[in-house]
């Protein structure tokens, strides 16, 4: 069953969509759920290019995830600018869904994973970075350096044009300086604040022309230093930023999927156990 909902904050509405889990999955009325929330990339929405998020959504609700998928301020059918938004302003929007999924009572508060996507992947690990309710992620093509990745993608000039005039249209979105500045003020791959010691997974494809594929493995290195906290990673042979093929998107649900079945059953091992 899915429907889609609102969510207030700071004055606006957040249009999400909530996918429950699958009726085969829901023999005892009694459990509680893992949950997924899913955060769309830069200029993005909850769809998802070639409804990649749709698909996902579908997917994982099908194996017994509550899946919430949203639009951030000014995407999508959500209220707000696009261009006033900030990288603390995505993470802000993240925790406010984040308190919102923790609140449903067949969801177990204990087993929530974020799934961000490209500039959503950077945004979802500073979250999980700085706040403990998340207890996995899954980066699909995430990027690694955002300031730098969002000006190659709009162009020099687009940048300096805000700079200049206060305002750049890309794609139709009125893009301000304080966005770009905020990108700069960022660094997943060493974010100081804090340190996320839940377990990850990092997708990306091989043919990515929009965010390198190396960055697969520099989140790789950088979560395999932390004192806790496994990281999986996974290259998608042939595959481009939004997984458009078939068979790209086939890997990437199996792969992920494979990935989150892991995880929730080492959860389940060390719950039998007792000190």
């Amino acid at each position: 069953m899915e429907r889609v909902i609102h969510i207030s904050y700071d004055k606006i509405e957040l249009a999400a969509t909530v996918h429950y889990p699958a009726p085969h999955t829901r023999c005892d009325p009694n459990k509680r759920w893992p949950a997924i929330i899913i955060c769309h990339g830069f200029v993005g929405s909850r769809i998802g290019q070639n409804r990649l998020f749709v698909e996902a959504a579908r997917r994982f609700a099908e194996e017994g995830y509550f899946v919430l998928r949203f639009d951030y301020a000014g995407c999508g059918e959500s209220g707000g600018k696009y261009g006033d938004n900030t990288m603390e302003s995505f993470i802000a929007q993240t925790r406010h869904v984040l308190d919102y999924v923790r609140s449903i009572d067949c969801v177990d508060a204990s087993r929530i994973t974020l799934l961000g996507h490209s500039l959503g992947g950077a945004v979802a690990r500073l979250t999980a970075n700085r706040d403990s309710r998340v207890s996995s992620l899954i980066l699909w093509a995430p990027v690694a350096h955002p300031f730098y990745d969002i000006v190659r993608i709009v162009g020099r000039d687009a940048y300096e044009e805000a700079e200049q005039t206060g305002t750049t249209d890309h794609l139709g979105y009125a893009l301000r300086p304080a966005f770009f500045h905020s990108l700069a003020h960022v660094q997943p791959l060493a974010d100081t604040a804090s340190v996320f010691y839940g377990d990850v997974f990092v997708a990306h494809g091989t043919n990515d022309t929009d965010i390198p594929c190396d960055y697969c493995g520099l989140y790789r290195e950088s979560l395999r230093r932390r004192a806790a906290g496994r990281c999986d990673t996974k290259l998608i042979d042939g595959a481009d930023h939004v997984f458009a093929s078939l068979a790209g998107r086939r890997e990437l649900f199996s792969a992920t999927s494979d990935w989150l079945a892991q995880v929730e059953a080492q959860k389940s091992e060390w719950s039998d156990w007792t000190i």
